[in-house]
């Protein structure tokens, strides 16, 4: 009888394939952190760049005499004078895309502040794409209890 064939078993279970489930359960606490790394450490200390690619701004020399000369006049902004605002960094996951957020109010008044500053460039787009279609087919594997 086909109801006690594999394929009719295998079949039942793709009803339990939702979208939404792979979605969030994408999301682990590993992701959120390499993705908030993509920003902390590509975008921001080694590129200084928010998510078009634009250079958020450099240095002075009044701003390299006040840090001792721990920030260069013409270096790049890295946003990490204390590592708070990199730690107050969190990530959101909705149903249909994520919010990336952090404590920026001390920033907000800046003339080169911008909402852009926590997104992801393309390239790390595109990083985050790779490592979430691996947890749709992790999920898929798991659900059809394929190996």
């Amino acid at each position: 009888m086909l109801k006690d064939s594999i394929v009719y078993s295998q079949l039942r279970k793709t009803k339990l394939l939702f979208d939404s489930i792979a979605w969030i359960q994408s999301f682990t606490p590993s992701i959120k952190t390499e993705i908030l790394n993509y920003i902390r450490k590509d975008q921001l200390t080694n590129k200084g760049v928010d998510e078009d690619g634009d250079i958020i701004g450099f240095y002075s020399l009044a701003t390299e005499f006040i840090s001792n000369g721990q920030k260069k006049q013409g270096d790049h902004y890295t946003l990490d004078d204390t590592g708070a605002f990199y730690r107050s960094m969190w990530i959101t996951v909705m149903s249909d895309g994520i919010i990336i957020d952090g404590d920026t109010v001390k920033m907000e008044d800046q003339y080169w502040w911008n909402d852009s500053i926590l997104g992801l460039t393309d390239e790390n787009v595109s990083k985050l794409i790779e490592k979430i279609k691996e947890k749709y087919i992790e999920f898929a594997r798991k659900t059809l209890e394929i190996d």
